[in-house]
C-alpha cells in the first residue's frame, strides 16, 4: 500500500529588509570603497592646505608691514581664511554622491541589492541618508581642521584672529559648508540616477554648481543674474560667508540650497522606480 503525498505550494519568503539593514548596508558600501576613502583624504587635505597657505601669506604681509594696525581693516579673519578650499570640499561631495549610485549600477551590484530590497525608493532613501550624513560630517571636520590650521599658522606670524563673533563668523559658516556639501552630494546622487553614468553625473553637477552661475551672471540681461542668484552654486556659497545676524536672505539661501538637493534626488528616485536597474 502506497501513500500519496499531495504537493504543497512553494512558500514565499516573508522576510523584509528593514530600513536599519539598508542603512547599514549602504554605510558598509560607501565606507569600503577605496576610491571614496581616497576622495575623503585628498579632499580634506585640499581644504586644509589652502587655509594654511593663505594664513601664511597674510601673516607674512602683516609681519613685513611691522604689524601695522591699519592692515587689520582689510585682512580677513581666520574664519574667512579657512573657507578658501571650499571648492575641493564640494568637488569631494560630487564624487561621493555620484559613486553611491553609478558605481553600483555599472558593476551590477545594484540589481542584487534591489532583488533583496525591491522597494526602490527605500533603497534610494537609504543611499541619500548615508551619503548626506557622511558628507556633512566629513565636510565639517575638514573645515574645523582648516580653521585650526589657519589659526596656528596665523599665530606663528602674530596675525590676529580678527573674528568679531564666533557664532556668525566661524560656527555658522562651517555648518553652512557642511549643508552645502551634503545638499550637493544629494543633488549628484539624483543626477547619477538619471544619467546612469558616474562621469556624466560628475561633469553635469560641477558645471551646474560652478560654471553655470558664472555664465548667467555675465549675460547682458538682468534675468541672467537673477537666475544665477537662486542656483545651488550661489546659494551654497552664501552659506559660507560670515553674517552679522540671522536674516531673511540667509534663511532663503538655506532653503534654496536644501531644495536643489531634494529636487534632484526625488527626480532621480522617481526615474529609478519606473525603469529597469
Amino acid at each position: 500500500m502506497t501513500t500519496t503525498i499531495a504537493p504543497t505550494a512553494p512558500q514565499q519568503a516573508t522576510h523584509r529588509v528593514s530600513a536599519g539593514s539598508l542603512l547599514k548596508a549602504e554605510w558598509i558600501s560607501i565606507a569600503s570603497l577605496r576610491s571614496n576613502k581616497l576622495s575623503w583624504i585628498i579632499g580634506t587635505a585640499l581644504v586644509v592646505l589652502p587655509a594654511a597657505a593663505f594664513a601664511a601669506i597674510y601673516g607674512a604681509q602683516f609681519t613685513d608691514s611691522g604689524q601695522d594696525p591699519a592692515m587689520l581693516e582689510w585682512l580677513p579673519g581666520v574664519g574667512e581664511i579657512a573657507m578658501n578650499g571650499y571648492f575641493f570640499a564640494i568637488a569631494m561631495a560630487v564624487i561621493i554622491g555620484s559613486s553611491v549610485y553609478a558605481k553600483e549600477h555599472s558593476t551590477g551590484s545594484l540589481r542584487t541589492l534591489l532583488s533583496a530590497a525591491p522597494k526602490r525608493f527605500g533603497v534610494m532613501a537609504a543611499k541619500a541618508a548615508v551619503v548626506i550624513a557622511a558628507t556633512f560630517i566629513a565636510t565639517v571636520v575638514a573645515f574645523v581642521l582648516a580653521l585650526a590650521a589657519a589659526w596656528i599658522v596665523g599665530e606663528l606670524f602674530g596675525l590676529p584672529t580678527n573674528v568679531d563673533d564666533v557664532l556668525f563668523g566661524v560656527v555658522l559658516p562651517i555648518l553652512g559648508a557642511g549643508v552645502f556639501a551634503a545638499s550637493t552630494a544629494a543633488f549628484t546622487l539624483g543626477i547619477a540616477a538619471l544619467l546612469r553614468s558616474e562621469t556624466w553625473a560628475v561633469t553635469a553637477s560641477l558645471v551646474f554648481v560652478f560654471i553655470l552661475p558664472m555664465i548667467l551672471a555675465t549675460l547682458p540681461w538682468s534675468w541672467g543674474a537673477d537666475v544665477a542668484d537662486v542656483l545651488l552654486g550661489t546659494t551654497g556659497q552664501n552659506l559660507l560667508l560670515a553674517h552679522g545676524a540671522l536674516s531673511g536672505d540667509l534663511l532663503l539661501d538655506l532653503v534654496l540650497t536644501l531644495a536643489w538637493g531634494a529636487a534632484a534626488f526625488f527626480g532621480g528616485a522617481a526615474v529609478v522606480a519606473r525603469r529597469d536597474a
